[in-house]
């Protein structure tokens, strides 16, 4: 996976998350499925989209932060706010490196 620099991360999120073009991929995303692609339960899409955790949100399939593509409909989908947002922590937590251990056995 390529690594993208700050600058390339908030540049893809800037152009993903306003103007027109994103306001109607969410329009059509939001028109076109009903249930969530992460826990395939059923999204409400009247409750509020800023507040409550089983809102509506459109996910990034191949997040921006990992190279994907910000205005592709094949790269977003439906899902709940809670369950994009436990994914994001998920795929996150995995990137991170992990610390390493190493016990001398000889002083056991």
């Amino acid at each position: 996976m390529p690594q993208l620099s700050q600058q390339d991360i908030a540049r893809r999120t800037a152009q993903a998350r306003s103007g027109r073009p994103w306001l109607r991929l969410q329009a059509q995303v939001y028109a076109e499925e009903t249930h969530c692609w992460l826990c395939h339960g059923w999204v409400d899409q009247s409750l509020p989209g800023t507040t409550h955790p089983m809102a509506r949100t459109v996910d990034h399939v191949h997040p921006l932060w990992l190279g994907g593509e910000p205005l592709d409909r094949a790269n977003v989908r439906l899902a709940h706010r809670r369950c994009n947002t436990a994914r994001n922590n998920r795929l996150r937590a995995a990137q991170r490196p992990r610390p390493g251990f190493t016990v001398d056995v000889t002083a056991l």
